[in-house]
């Protein structure tokens, strides 16, 4: 095979990948509410070894899910597990907008009773969702209570991913955020402010969570284009090693 055919096909199977990336769909997959009165989320300042962001126990949610067959199905009883850490003090973003870095932390949904998904049961204690996450943010207004208060990390930021309802890869989780309402009693700075001080943080509040996680999947056609595209490179190399020998 000549160096320019080798060359040609390389170059095609790479051309593909950047139009694998845009023909995917995009569903929000798991989106969640409260389903119990009072604050579902605590905010703690540790001091020195940092913040935690967190359900003191698994907390009660009704859980909307859909796959990407158009299957559909609310009202979902569920308990949700959060825990996220960082070590960050505030950072003004702009205006009176502030945030915090995480670290890490993990995230778990669990049905409470069964449900229907297209023309599967799935049985009380089934794994909606499991995962471990690095970096993301909390961000708020602040002084405030609510309006732009979000938990928001990125689709790079997942790990360990598992679902009893849906299939890890080849569908990839994009983003997660959950929206803070309620808060008590409010989002304000450690004592002294920012002004001068580098080593602020959000005081400690509880909090009403709501959010929802979207993930994507490749069209079947987009599949296929990066399978062939493989291949291509594949059989060129063959080729080369058998042209060698």
């Amino acid at each position: 095979m000549s160096k320019f055919l080798k060359t040609a096909i390389a170059a095609a199977a790479l051309a593909m990948m950047p139009m694998a990336a845009q023909a995917a769909t995009t569903v929000s997959i798991v989106s969640f509410t409260a389903n119990q009165a009072g604050p579902n989320l605590t905010y703690t300042d540790n001091g020195a070894p940092g913040w935690t962001l967190s359900t003191v126990s698994p907390k009660s949610v009704l859980v909307t899910l859909e796959d990407f067959s158009g299957n559909f199905v609310s009202g979902v009883a569920a308990n949700l597990s959060f825990s996220g850490t960082g070590t960050s003090f505030a950072v003004n973003t702009s205006g009176s907008l502030w945030s915090q870095a995480f670290t890490g932390g993990t995230v778990s949904f669990t049905n409470t009773a069964a449900f229907v998904l297209g023309s599967t049961v799935y049985a009380a204690g089934s794994n909606i969702l499991t995962l471990s996450f690095t970096g993301g943010e909390l961000s708020a207004n602040v002084p405030g209570t609510a309006g732009n208060a979000l938990v928001s990390i990125p689709g790079d930021g997942f790990s360990n991913v598992s679902s009893d309802f849906l299939s890890f890869p080849p569908i990839q989780l994009t983003d997660f955020s959950i929206s803070l309402a309620n808060v008590v009693p409010g989002f304000t700075f450690t004592p002294g402010g920012l002004g001068s001080q580098a080593n602020a943080r959000f005081q400690n509040f509880n909090a009403r969570g709501s959010g929802d996680f979207t993930a994507t999947v490749p069209e079947p056609s987009t599949w296929a284009m990066l399978l062939l595209g493989f291949g291509l490179v594949g059989f060129a190399r063959r080729r080369q090693v058998a042209a060698a020998a």
